[in-house]
């Protein structure tokens, strides 16, 4: 599947450096991965824990292409793939914490994989934002929040599922539609929570903002598909 990728990223002020990470691969016509993490801002080395964590996904997917999985199997290898990163970087990782968003497009399908606050969402034709997937967050332990409503929350920082040596790892999985010509949104939360609307369509059309933002990284990743 083809494919136009943007990365935007923009360093916040509450860490010395940017935690924010991406990768994506394409390995073969039958799918394509892309993945986003978010190194907590609160833990030391958090931004090397997510990065590490995109070069376990990226290199175990290649090999799992060499047989046509379906969704549901791809989804399972690449848990397991999570499932063999969160016990290998414990020892390297014992204080560091990210969330991470994987996104599995397929010709007929797409799913998703996550644990924390790195969201999924769908640019519709008139440039509104869809926003998909939960927000893994004490204020939306029910699953019931709009996102719009997770942001203004104060207690949204606490993730009741996160990528750390400290938690027992717990993805959740989801499946979408796809169709061709799709625009996907992959987004830590300092973009889809520390933005408001404008700000977004603008971080989204310059890849920065004219002023630098106050507090988190601010970073997504724009996947937009195509048929030829």
């Amino acid at each position: 599947m083809l494919a136009t990728v943007k990365w935007h990223t923009q360093a916040g002020t509450l860490t010395a450096d940017n935690r924010d990470a991406f990768a994506h691969a394409h390995a073969h016509a039958h799918a394509s991965l892309y993945v986003i993490a978010d190194g907590s801002s609160s833990h030391p080395r958090s931004g090397e824990l997510a990065q590490a964590l995109l070069n376990d996904l990226t290199i175990g997917f290649n090999p799992l292409l060499t047989t046509e999985l379906n969704a549901e199997q791809l989804a399972e290898a690449l848990v397991r793939i999570i499932a063999s990163s969160h016990q290998t970087l414990r020892d390297d990782f014992p204080l560091a914490a990210c969330s991470y968003l994987v996104l599995c497009l397929l010709p007929d399908t797409a799913f998703t994989v996550h644990e924390g606050d790195c969201c999924l969402g769908a640019i519709e034709d008139d440039g509104e934002i869809s926003w998909l997937s939960a927000v893994h967050c004490a204020p939306n332990w029910q699953g019931d929040l709009t996102h719009a409503q997770i942001a203004q929350a104060s207690s949204r920082h606490a993730l009741t599922r996160c990528f750390s040596a400290r938690r027992t790892s717990s993805p959740e999985i989801n499946y979408w539609p796809a169709r061709p010509n799709q625009h996907w949104l992959l987004a830590s939360d300092g973009f889809w929570a520390g933005l408001c609307a404008q700000e977004q369509q603008t971080f989204l059309r310059d890849g920065h903002l004219p002023a630098p933002p106050t507090d988190d990284d601010i970073s997504c990743l724009s996947v937009i598909t195509r048929t030829t």
